[in-house]
């Protein structure tokens, strides 16, 4: 009997090394998905990983600093060719002296701190790459003012998907599922922008499928000392969050997982999932958030090829 498999792709800010490093071991060892589900980065990093790129290579450079010298370069001037610091709109604001208190406080401390500068071209063949994929693909985006999510995918996923209707894959909604919080809230594409703050991993959708490679940045749980500084609170909020986001994603299908296990569901309508789950180990902060490393892309690789050995 054929496995029907699924790769679940969580993204979070400077942490698509991690899912790079497994799709690079699954490339090697030949493990081909019937459908993948990617949230923000991890959208460019598929995308890539279709047109065939050397995904360290293209994630990694290996000139800039790394840890807090790293960030706050990147804090001053951005990362070339994927956003920039918003200094000209800053100074923008200010051509119009706020009137109100709030407009006080927007123009001093404005949301908007980046600007995107992937080209509407590069979006577009990101979502060709998608389209023309050999698998389903389905990715995310959010409406923050309706409080509602949206789901994109190709002509692949169709037959596979059978919640929700799914939106077709273009340019803009590529870029839609780009879309940072850092990059403020005003010009937001259709409205829509980053899936992954209300959901960081697409999974529970993926109950048809019988093995699901669910590849997270975050590790299980806080590791190491507990927070000592403002910096550290800052990280442990963020993992803790989307960390949650992942727990209630998956609960349904762990849930009866155990039940079938108890002999306590017998139903035929229920089948148990194989969910394996790739989360790295490797210790993140505060500063690590903008700057992808070589080394948790090479343990994700390492990780990854244990794993999908395994199961080959």
């Amino acid at each position: 009997m054929t496995t029907r498999l699924a790769f679940a792709l969580a993204g979070l800010g400077g942490f698509n090394a991690h899912g790079a490093g497994f799709l690079t071991a699954a490339r090697e060892f030949g493990v081909k998905p019937d459908l993948v589900t990617a949230t923000s980065g991890q959208i460019i990093v598929l995308g890539e990983w279709l047109r065939g790129t050397d995904l360290k290579n293209f994630l990694i450079d290996t000139s800039r600093s790394q840890g807090p010298i790293g960030t706050l370069l990147t804090a001053c001037v951005g990362d070339p060719g994927i956003f920039r610091a918003a200094v000209p709109e800053y100074w923008r604001r200010w051509t119009r002296w706020p009137a109100t208190p709030s407009e006080f406080a927007a123009s001093l401390f404005p949301a908007q701190e980046f600007v995107p500068l992937r080209s509407d071209s590069y979006l577009s063949g990101i979502a060709e790459l998608l389209n023309a994929a050999p698998f389903g693909v389905v990715f995310n985006t959010y409406d923050p003012i309706q409080g509602t999510g949206a789901l994109f995918g190709n002509t692949a996923a169709g037959p596979l998907w059978s919640d929700e209707a799914l939106r077709p894959i273009t340019g803009a909604a590529v870029g839609a599922a780009l879309w940072l919080s850092l990059y403020g809230f005003e010009g937001l594409p259709g409205g829509l922008m980053d899936g992954a703050y209300q959901r960081p991993c697409i999974v529970a959708e993926l109950h048809s499928f019988d093995r699901i490679y669910a590849v997270r940045p975050l590790a299980q749980g806080w590791r190491g000392k507990v927070p000592a500084s403002w910096f550290d609170v800052q990280d442990w909020q963020c993992e803790m969050w989307f960390s949650a986001g992942y727990a209630a994603e998956v609960a349904d299908m762990q849930r009866i997982n155990r039940l079938i296990d108890k002999s306590a569901l017998s139903d035929p309508c229920y089948r148990k999932i194989e969910l394996i789950e790739i989360a790295t180990d490797h210790p993140a902060g505060y500063f690590n958030y903008f700057t992808e490393r070589p080394q948790v892309f090479d343990a994700a690789y390492r990780k990854a090829r244990d794993v999908l050995l395994a199961h080959i």
